[in-house]
């Protein structure tokens, strides 16, 4: 095991990411922002195994388990790429990845690295430590550390945990049997996830790789009020209803959310759900996790509510131009989000005349599972400090392109195509795809073969006359 003292120094020796960060009693476990208040040095056995949630809080924890939060230390992508980067960083990035990924393993210290293990190496840790973003994780938050960062942001794990057997919630009448509980207003604020949903790379000027919470801080829905728990704790069609009628989920009518928020509890008008769905359809089920299909399936149903596709044709001459307008509307952030460099939203169109004859064919994945050249791809594009394009977290230095969708926002491309003489008939299909991760990058990453599935987010099928097709837009 890797300890606190040779983390830092490996950090101030680092050449692939040169650091001078040094232990301080703001930051403990550079180069996360974490810290354990109390006097007594944390360890594993001061917080509970969520197993022994489930008895009081069977609804909240049948909804952690199987999500992405439950399986944040196992996830092999993550692990795969944690480990190159250990390795690349001479241990660096242990503490930067593992203090959100698993808090009770980087306070503890307990987390190990057999480089032989896997692809890249393998990290394991003990009890606790090893369910990732846990019940006690969140419920042992007292404060952030935000005033304490480089970035001047919350980000990096900006977390002050407890150990002193506590619970914070929401809740301010709680009246718990076998804990104590504390009412908590952070818990009820998008402030309280933006500690770990913004990421800062502290090598190239703390450059933002992930900031979810500042595209959700910039939105029509931090306007409205609207936090991250009024769409990730709740129903997908509960938080559609959030998106369309833009208020937070405690203000919508007739939500039919109400129930006990642990057993012999009272009956409360409204009580979050723990599945904390995003986008990612595709881990869950490969790990086979208690829970893991059905998390899946939400996440399926969450991306096919958030996007829709509109249409427009006009002639240029002897050609038609495509226009596709595809707009943000129910994700409170940019679409994609998080890792906007590896995720994937896509556009899939073919066009062919009313005999069958295709005209035009883009973004249609190839025998290997992989984007064509010239796909319309929304995505930001990261390069290192030279200008090359880079993929690796730790290097990446700024994004030379961006291409995401702000929330209640849109963008719109053209497609050129030939238009037949005296054709009658075309007919467009348009889809928009989303994958959490390229072919590419499981093929790098994984030790055996995974194929990354894809889910249509919007569709449309259309069909226009070409011998009335004018300069003037046709529209669908």
């Amino acid at each position: 095991m890797m300890t606190l003292k040779r983390n830092l120094v490996a950090a101030l020796l680092c050449t692939a990411l040169p650091l001078t960060l040094q232990a301080s009693e703001t930051q403990p476990y550079a180069p996360s922002y974490l810290t354990v208040v109390g006097d007594k040095a944390p360890a594993l056995k001061d917080w509970s195994e969520p197993k022994r949630c489930k008895g009081c809080h069977p609804r909240q924890w049948t909804g952690w388990q199987g999500s992405m939060h439950s399986i944040a230390f196992i996830d092999p992508v993550f692990q795969s790429e944690w480990a190159m980067g250990d390795k690349e960083t001479d241990g660096v990035t242990r503490n930067l990845c593992g203090g959100c990924h698993t808090a009770f393993g980087t306070v503890t210290q307990t987390v190990e690295f057999d480089p032989d293990q896997e692809k890249n190496g393998l990290f394991t840790t003990q009890g606790v430590a090893a369910k990732g973003i846990s019940c006690e994780v969140c419920h042992s938050v007292v404060d952030t550390n935000m005033r304490h960062t480089a970035m001047g942001e919350h980000g990096n794990g900006s977390l002050a945990l407890a150990n002193d057997k506590v619970k914070r919630g929401p809740l301010s009448d709680a009246k718990a049997r076998g804990h104590q509980a504390e009412y908590s207003e952070l818990h009820t604020k998008s402030e309280f996830c933006a500690n770990c949903h913004n990421v800062f790379n502290p090598a190239h000027d703390n450059f933002a790789l992930e900031h979810t919470y500042q595209e959700w801080k910039a939105s029509p829905y931090a306007e409205s009020g609207i936090q991250c728990q009024d769409c990730h704790m709740v129903p997908v069609e509960a938080a559609i209803r959030v998106a369309d009628e833009m208020k937070p989920v405690a203000e919508l009518a007739n939500h039919g959310l109400g129930g006990k928020a642990a057993r012999g509890g009272k009956q409360r008008p409204l009580v979050h759900d723990h599945g904390f769905v995003g986008g990612n359809a595709v881990l869950a089920p490969l790990l086979g996790v208690k829970n893991g299909e059905e998390h899946a399936a939400e996440a399926k149903k969450r991306l096919k509510s958030a996007a829709t596709v509109d249409t427009k044709i006009i002639r240029d001459g002897d050609d038609g131009v495509l226009q596709v307008t595809v707009h943000n509307r129910r994700a409170g952030h940019a679409l994609p989000t998080s890792l906007t460099f590896i995720r994937q939203v896509w556009l899939e169109v073919v066009i062919r005349d009313s005999q069958g004859k295709e005209l035009l064919r883009s973004g249609s994945l190839d025998a290997d599972n992989l984007l064509p050249e010239g796909t319309v791809l929304f995505q930001n594009g990261s390069v290192d400090a030279k200008g090359n394009p880079e993929h690796k977290p730790w290097k990446i230095a700024r994004f030379a392109t961006e291409n995401t969708i702000a929330p209640k926002g849109h963008k719109t491309v053209e497609y050129r195509f030939s238009l037949p003489e005296g054709a009658d008939d075309y007919r467009v299909e348009t889809k928009l795809n989303y994958r959490s991760f390229d072919q590419g990058v499981a093929d790098y990453l994984l030790k055996d073969k995974v194929l990354v599935p894809s889910v249509e987010m919007a569709s449309l099928s259309q069909v226009f006359n070409g011998t009335q097709l004018k300069a003037s837009e046709a529209s669908f």
